[in-house]
């Protein structure tokens, strides 16, 4: 899989603010991990400065992640599917055939907590009200298209 440097660059943010979040750290906390200052820390998560390599490294073994899984060059889908597997207790003598997308999703649901708690929220939602919302989120995916 080829990754673009951009690409990369909003992943390894996203997912530095999403491991550090993991471990209730704040900013100032995990800069104080890494011996660094909390601005570098808040650049990294904004996507304006990337980390160097021992930082990387470092980032690496406190969030117990492979530097692939921080760049996003290795997403997980394997993990992903055996505890969505374990959650619903799929028979495991069965085959549970998921797409790929299906995965990309649910790891986006993971790293984007209020999405995931908007989208409960819709459920509970009646159906028209579901549907409007829907109309609504199709619409605006296709104007972000246009720009």
């Amino acid at each position: 899989m080829i990754v673009s440097d951009k690409m990369a660059t909003i992943q390894l943010a996203a997912n530095i603010k999403y491991y550090r979040k993991q471990y209730n750290w704040t900013q100032q906390q995990l800069a104080d991990e890494l011996k660094i200052s909390r601005s570098v820390i808040a650049k990294w998560e904004s996507g304006d400065v990337l980390p160097d390599l021992p930082a990387l490294i470092k980032l690496s073994q406190l969030f117990h992640q492979t530097i692939d899984h921080l760049l996003g060059l290795n997403n997980h889908n394997d993990q992903i599917l055996s505890d969505f597997q374990q959650f619903y207790q799929a028979n495991t003598e069965e085959e549970l055939i998921i797409d790929e997308s299906f995965l990309d999703l649910i790891s986006y649901l993971v790293k984007n907590p209020t999405l995931k708690e908007q989208l409960e929220q819709i459920t509970q939602l009646p159906i028209k009200q579901q549907k409007a919302i829907q109309r609504i989120f199709g619409t605006l995916v296709n104007e972000i298209d246009k720009l």
